[in-house]
């Protein structure tokens, strides 16, 4: 019998973890082995699919009735379908002026049906520090007690994510200057 090697892997994390930094060197170090393998932007990809509906930007797309929000993520999981291995770059929850939402609602986590759930994680001091150093992004100020509040948020995201999907948990910290070792830590935890 022919192994299944498909792996959906969704590595997520606070704004500001070094969830793309960490996913475009292991990018750089598994296409340098000869590996095969996609990676998606999940709100890159929901912006995609917002376009064909004259949606022009991420602020505008929060704007949407929840139903079409809905239609909308469903959409953009079927659009990150495929074999082989497949990285999923999100975040676990979101924070908003209301209250958080959850990144991966039930309805998505059937659509995607990952195999693995990485959340990546960082000194909460080191998430302020890459938040105020990232000029591309409006960012509201944080403390350290936010940070971490919204940390163990996301372990209860990825949590209940595992409960409903039956993925495998990882936990893995991006500490500064450690990218290398980061990259070694996720490539032995997912038997890359």
């Amino acid at each position: 019998m022919e192994k299944d090697n498909k792996k959906v892997i969704i590595v997520g994390g606070l704004a500001g973890v070094g969830k793309t930094t960490v996913l475009n060197a292991l990018y750089k170090r598994l296409t340098g082995e000869g590996k095969k393998f996609n990676v998606f932007v999940y709100g890159t990809v929901m912006l995609e699919e917002a376009a064909r509906l004259g949606i022009k930007d991420r602020d505008e797309m929060r704007k949407l009735s929840f139903e079409e929000q809905k239609e909308l993520q469903s959409s953009a999981a079927r659009k990150m379908n495929g074999k082989g291995i497949i990285f999923i770059d999100t975040h676990y929850m979101i924070p908003t002026p209301y209250g958080y939402l959850p990144g991966l609602p039930a309805h998505v986590l059937s659509e995607l049906k990952p195999t693995h759930l990485v959340l990546l994680l960082a000194e909460p001091s080191e998430i302020i520090r890459r938040r105020m150093n990232d000029l591309t992004r409006k960012r509201e100020s944080e403390n350290e007690a936010d940070i971490n509040y919204e940390i163990q948020l996301s372990r209860m995201m990825v949590g209940a994510a595992s409960t409903l999907t039956g993925a495998m948990m990882v936990e893995v910290y991006n500490r500064e200057n450690m990218l290398e070792q980061t990259v070694e830590e996720l490539i032995k935890k997912l038997e890359l």
